[in-house]
């Protein structure tokens, strides 16, 4: 996480979490489906397989389930599956076919427990089971339980768990359940959990909630396997690289609409030049305000993308192609920083925004604010991948803002700020409040949290920067180009006096579940090099990312004390 290493060892979990859609920037998303089909169709091996009119293989026979056909499974009798067998009711055995989910075209009955909940949506690994708080209740008698898990990412139901019932009944234990949420079976990543049951034949959804899987997510769903690149940029390594002019070629039948890049070595700016299928060219841009990760839209008629980065050591590591299904919330697509900013979080290192201010960003992000990240120091290109996947993950649309200081080992304050001094940081970070106006500003502790020189330095360059970019005789260059600004608020982690409290666990949607802080877990576990080191805490006695002091204020003091934008007028 830094350069100073504290040897915090936490226990390694899969943490379930429920998500928030962020509504501005996946607004066009695919909607999760809200029921599920459980299908079967012939196991390898079986060309047709007898469907009869009982669990028996001894009753009539209805039909044949032939190679390529699948009939909707409404029940299970623990050997024999009950399907919709053209209408009519009939029983397949479970030996000669295999079970496959999608999305259920037609209506089924909503009747979810309000009363059913998650117990712990953050289960560590020792606990390997989600588990409920209290039964699922159901109006009817059930004969089978129907379990899904769909990956937003992939758009497909990863796992399907049906459960046949001993006895029908209206309520269904956690126990019963148990077996079906194994946590080891699931990759990472944002899933919907749908429980339903089968009431003789009339099925209906019982329980449905967003979560999130800890691990390493799915590929987004994508159509790069159809297009013609580099082999070398078809993985997700960043020390297989292309040098020079890049050519993509994309068949009409991908559809494609988005290319994506990440770069190793970012370039001082690229030109994508796009050609139709009779290599006429269709449009070419030159991008000058280039991103680690980045991105081009593509036309309809586009069936080659080329890409000229233009700067010293530039490579490319890594290329996708997507078509109009991709997961908008998956695939990051940045746009520059807002002009004017709410709300500016001063962050040292890539991460320290998520440890030590807690939930700020994706509180903020999630209500609309106008927010952004500044790093002071920037890190090893590793970092910079987590930190852009972290800050996507946790809401955050506009580019962060980066000061581009060295993140070198310093053992106190005035070590870092000697290292620094020759980048002349303190007019960098001047300039930044100058160029995107934040109201209010947030940062980190005056003792580096637990020490570190170089968030000590961040925060003094902050606290002082509040007057200068006031000062109209401090820089007159920047003051020539953006102006003077007056900063409203700064709020400091643990700052001691006029202390505020935010309340990380509030809800932030209609499931009653979603809060800033499981946001802000699902975004630090992209920091997959930092997992050993540290973990997102709901409280810390050492540095509790709930607690912050009002250093600064210009427009009075906090009344209510929760909220870092009381008193500004940002809506």
């Amino acid at each position: 996480m830094r350069s100073i290493k504290r040897f915090v060892w936490v226990i390694p979990c899969l943490v379930i979490l429920a998500l928030l859609t962020v509504s501005a920037a996946i607004a066009d998303e695919m909607p999760v489906p809200r029921a599920y089909d459980t299908l079967c169709s012939p196991a390898k091996g079986e060309r047709s397989v007898p469907v009869y009119s009982a669990p028996k293989t001894s009753s009539d026979k209805l039909m044949t389930l032939g190679e390529g056909e699948t009939l909707t499974v409404i029940g299970d009798t623990g050997k024999f599956y009950l399907v919709d067998a053209e209408g009519q009711r009939g029983y397949v055995a479970h030996e000669k076919v295999k079970l496959s989910a999608a999305p259920c075209a037609e209506e089924i009955r909503e009747a979810v427990d309000a009363n059913a909940a998650l117990t712990d949506p953050v289960p560590f690994r020792k606990e390997t089971h989600l588990e409920f708080t209290g039964s699922i209740h159901a109006p009817g008698k059930l004969d089978t339980v129907y379990l899904y898990l769909w990956d937003e990412r992939t758009y497909e139901v990863e796992s399907t768990f049906l459960l046949a019932l001993d006895k029908a009944t209206d309520t269904i234990s956690p126990a019963k359940l148990k077996k079906a949420l194994n946590l080891t079976k699931w990759k990472g990543g944002r899933k919907t959990l749908t429980i339903q049951g089968s009431a003789d034949g009339e099925r209906m959804v019982l329980f449905r909630s967003p979560v999130y899987i800890f691990g390493e997510n799915s590929e987004p769903k994508n159509v790069t396997a159809q297009c013609g690149l580099p082999d070398n940029l078809r993985d997700t390594k960043l020390s297989t690289v292309a040098r020079g002019s890049v050519t993509v070629d994309i068949p009409p039948a991908a559809q494609a609409v988005l290319l994506t890049m990440e770069w190793n070595v970012r370039p001082d700016s690229f030109t994508a030049e796009l050609f139709d299928a009779a290599g006429r060219l269709l449009s070419s841009q030159e991008h000058t305000a280039v991103y680690y990760n980045d991105w081009i839209s593509l036309t309809p008629d586009t069936c080659r993308a080329v890409i000229t980065p233009v700067g010293k050591d530039v490579s490319l590591s890594t290329v996708r192609v997507y078509a109009d299904d991709y997961p908008r919330h998956a695939v990051q697509t940045w746009r520059q920083s807002p002009e004017k900013l709410d709300l500016l979080l001063v962050s040292t290192h890539q991460d320290d925004e998520l440890l030590f201010l807690g939930g700020t960003l994706a509180d903020y992000a999630a209500r609309g604010a106008k927010v952004n990240v500044l790093y002071t120091a920037e890190g090893e290109r590793m970092r910079m991948r987590e930190a852009l996947d972290g800050l996507w993950t946790a809401g955050l649309r506009g580019y962060p803002i980066l000061l581009g200081l060295p993140d070198e080992m310093s053992m106190s304050e005035a070590q870092a700020a000697s290292r620094w001094e020759k980048y002349e940081p303190q007019k960098l970070l001047v300039r930044a409040f100058r160029q995107y106006k934040p109201e209010v500003i947030v940062t980190q502790d005056f003792n580096g949290e637990y020490g570190h020189g170089q968030h000590k330095a961040t925060v003094s360059m902050t606290a002082a920067g509040i007057a200068l970019a006031a000062d109209p005789n401090y820089d007159p260059e920047s003051v020539r180009q953006y102006g003077v600004w007056q900063v409203k608020k700064l709020y400091v982690h643990c700052y001691q006096e006029n202390v505020v409290v935010m309340d990380w666990n509030r809800p932030l949607d209609e499931t009653g579940v979603i809060t800033p802080l499981f946001l802000t877990k699902e975004a630090y576990d992209k920091h997959r090099t930092q997992q050993a080191y540290f973990s997102i805490q709901k409280s810390d006695r050492e540095y509790d990312n709930s607690r912050f002091g009002l250093y600064f204020t210009a427009v009075g003091p906090d009344e209510q004390k929760n909220d870092f934008l009381e008193h500004i007028d940002w809506q």
